[in-house]
């Protein structure tokens, strides 16, 4: 674990915490693939896998949102043409 955590302190775009000696915690100031890639990578060289147990954060609120607002427009369009 201590190199992967030598690993990430030389790239940007996320916050780190260590949880404990097999766990660590990642946050990505916003979502960009390319950084959550680099993550992941990093961690399948030198720790093996990479877990996700993460609540769904504001990118997946953001788009939930435009969803259900495009969908009301849409049924406010269906009610208009009848």
């Amino acid at each position: 674990m201590e190199q992967a955590i030598e690993e990430l302190k030389k790239h940007q775009g996320y916050q780190w915490t260590v949880l404990d000696r097999r766990n660590i915690s990642i946050r990505f100031e916003r979502r960009d693939a390319e950084t959550e890639e680099l993550v992941k990578r990093t961690l399948e060289m030198y720790h093996g896998f990479a877990e996700h147990e993460g609540p769904l954060g504001e990118y997946d609120r953001k788009q939930r949102e435009a969803r259900e607002k495009k969908l009301r427009s849409e049924e406010k369009k269906k009610r208009a043409k009848q």
